[in-house]
C-alpha cells in the first residue's frame, strides 16, 4: 500500500510542477543583443523594372543572433544603413539566404486556399512546433521563427527568446526579439477562439501560424566599428538623414556630395555620399560622414549638398523633400538644421545651408513628414479617375492637401498603402489638428466604392518617430467620401 501511495504522491508531485511551470528564458535581451533601428527597410529589388521589396527581418534576425553566438558587440548606430553600406548589404544578402533555405516551410505555411488548412496551420503552434520551440530554448538557445499573417499576405521573421506554458493552452506566450520594434521584448499569444496569433499590444496585425527554423546557422558577423569619440565637445561625425519625395537620386553616376564649410574659411569635402546606390522614391537614406577633423559646432558655418548631375535629356533629377542634419561626437548628439523639400536638377545642382551658430531652432517635437499607413479592405480603390486626396489640418487654421496621393493606381483588396507627405514647413506635432481623406468619386451607377479597414497615421521628425492618429473600418461612396480623423 505505501508502494503506491508513494507512486501517486510522486505523480501528483510531478502534474503540479508542469502546471506550474516556470517561463523559460535565454539570455538574448533585445535591448542588449538586438539592433537599435526598426525594420523599415524599402529594397531596390529590381531597379531596371522599378520592383521593391520591403523590409530585412530575415536578414535582421540572424544578424541578432550572429552576433550573440559569436559573443561580439552588435552595431550600436540607431538609424537604418543606407543600400550598399556594408551592415545593409551584409543584412540584405542574410535576408535572401535565410529565405532560400526555408522556401519550402515558407511555401507550406503560406498554402491555405480558401482558409481550409486554418485550425491545422493554427494547431502547429500549439504542439509541434512548440515542442520544438522548447527544446532550443530549455538549452537556453534563442532561435529564429518564421511568422505567416492571418488574412493576407505576407510573413514575418523574429527571434524567440523565450516562454511560458501556464497552465492551459490559451495560456502560452512566447517571448521575441522583433526587428520591427527595437529595444522591446515582445510577447506572442494564441486566440483559440479565433485561431490565431497576436501580440497583445498591437491586436491589428495576427498570425494564422509560426515555424521554428531549425536550419539557422551562425556566421561570422561583420565588423562594423561603433564610434567611441573623446569628450572634447566637438563634432567627429554627421548623420544626414535624406527624404526623397517622387522623383528619386538615379545613383550610378549622378550622385551626392557634400562640403562642409567653416567659420575660419576652410571646408572638408565628401564625395558620393549615397555609394553609388539609387535613392528610392518616398523613401528615407541616412549617409554617415566621418569627418577628417573634429569641428566645435560654433564653427560649422554652412553645409552643401551638391549632385553630380548632367543635365540634358538623359540628366538626372531628384526630389530632395527634406534634410536632417544631426551632429554626433563624444559629448555631442544634437540636430544641427532642418531643411524642406529642394529639387535638384541639372541646372540646378547644389543647395547651402546655413548652420549658424550649431544648432537647431526647431523644437524637439517639430514635425516635418507625416506617413499615412492605409489597409485597403474587401472593396478596392479603383483609381483612375477615383482617387484620394488628404488634407491636412492645423490648429491655427490652415490646411494643407495633397492631391491623389494614389497616384492614379489601384488600391486593391486585402493591401496596404504608405502615403508619405512632407510637411510644407515643419511644425510642433501639437499644431496639427486633424487628417481628413476625400475621395473623387462620381457616385451613380457607375461610381466607385472602396473599403478602408483601417489608417494608421505617424509623425516625423528631427526628434519624433510616432503615432499620432488612427481609425479603423470605413466605407467610402459616391454619397459618402469623406472622413476626417482626429489627432490625439
Amino acid at each position: 500500500m505505501h508502494r503506491y501511495l508513494t507512486i501517486s504522491v510522486l505523480a501528483f508531485a510531478f502534474l503540479t510542477s508542469e502546471a506550474q511551470a516556470e517561463p523559460k528564458m535565454t539570455k538574448f535581451d533585445p535591448a542588449k543583443h538586438g539592433f537599435n533601428f526598426r525594420n523599415d527597410f524599402k529594397n531596390d529589388f529590381i531597379p531596371g523594372l522599378d520592383v521593391t521589396t520591403g523590409g530585412l527581418c530575415n536578414g535582421m534576425s540572424c544578424t541578432a543572433l550572429d552576433y550573440y553566438f559569436a559573443g561580439k558587440l552588435i552595431p550600436q548606430q540607431d538609424f537604418r544603413p543606407a543600400n550598399r553600406t556594408k551592415l545593409q548589404s551584409h543584412l540584405y544578402e542574410r535576408n535572401v539566404t535565410s529565405i532560400k533555405v526555408n522556401l519550402d516551410r515558407w511555401a507550406d505555411i503560406g498554402f491555405n486556399p480558401l482558409g481550409s488548412r486554418d485550425t491545422e496551420l493554427f494547431e502547429r503552434g500549439l504542439k509541434g512546433e512548440l515542442a520544438v520551440l522548447r527544446s532550443y530554448i530549455d538549452k537556453g538557445t534563442p532561435v529564429p521563427l518564421g511568422l505567416q499573417m492571418h488574412g493576407k499576405s505576407g510573413n514575418h521573421a523574429v527571434v524567440a527568446i523565450g516562454y511560458d506554458v501556464g497552465n492551459n493552452q490559451g495560456d502560452l506566450k512566447i517571448f521575441l526579439y522583433d526587428p520591427n520594434y527595437p529595444n522591446e521584448t515582445k510577447t506572442l499569444v494564441p486566440n483559440l477562439a479565433k485561431k490565431l496569433y497576436t501580440f497583445p499590444d498591437a491586436k491589428d496585425t495576427t498570425w494564422r501560424t509560426y515555424f521554428v527554423d531549425t536550419r539557422y546557422k551562425a556566421l561570422s558577423p561583420p565588423n562594423i566599428p561603433n564610434s567611441s569619440y573623446p569628450k572634447d565637445g566637438k563634432v567627429h561625425e554627421l548623420v544626414l538623414k535624406f527624404s526623397t519625395g517622387q522623383d528619386d537620386l538615379r545613383g550610378g553616376n549622378d550622385n551626392v556630395n557634400v562640403t562642409v564649410h567653416l567659420a575660419d574659411g576652410s571646408k572638408q569635402t565628401y564625395a558620393n555620399v549615397n555609394l553609388g546606390a539609387r535613392w528610392l522614391s518616398n523613401y528615407t537614406e541616412y549617409a554617415q560622414v566621418i569627418l577628417s577633423k573634429p569641428i566645435a559646432p560654433e564653427q560649422i558655418k554652412s553645409l552643401v549638398v551638391a549632385t553630380t548631375f548632367t543635365g540634358g535629356i538623359a540628366g538626372d533629377n531628384w526630389d530632395m523633400q527634406a534634410l536632417t542634419i544631426r551632429a554626433i561626437g563624444g559629448n555631442v548628439d544634437r540636430n544641427l538644421q532642418v531643411v524642406g523639400a529642394n529639387r535638384f536638377t541639372g541646372d540646378k545642382k547644389s543647395l547651402t545651408i546655413p548652420i549658424g551658430a550649431g544648432g537647431s531652432s526647431l523644437p524637439k517635437d517639430a514635425v516635418t513628414k507625416l506617413i499615412l499607413q492605409i489597409r485597403t479592405g474587401g472593396d478596392d480603390l479603383r483609381g483612375g479617375n477615383d482617387n484620394l486626396n488628404v488634407e491636412i489640418h492645423f490648429k491655427n487654421g490652415t490646411t494643407q492637401t495633397a492631391l491623389n496621393v494614389n497616384k492614379g493606381q489601384r488600391w486593391a483588396d486585402n493591401s496596404t498603402a504608405s502615403v508619405p507627405i512632407t510637411l510644407s514647413k515643419p511644425v510642433p506635432v501639437g499644431d496639427i489638428k486633424s487628417v481628413t481623406l476625400k475621395t473623387t468619386f462620381g457616385g451613380g451607377v457607375g461610381g466607385d466604392n472602396w473599403n478602408m479597414d483601417w489608417i494608421r497615421i505617424r509623425a516625423f521628425g528631427p526628434s519624433i518617430d510616432t503615432q499620432i492618429a488612427d481609425a479603423d473600418k470605413y466605407r467610402f461612396t459616391g454619397q459618402k467620401k469623406t472622413l476626417t480623423v482626429n489627432v490625439k
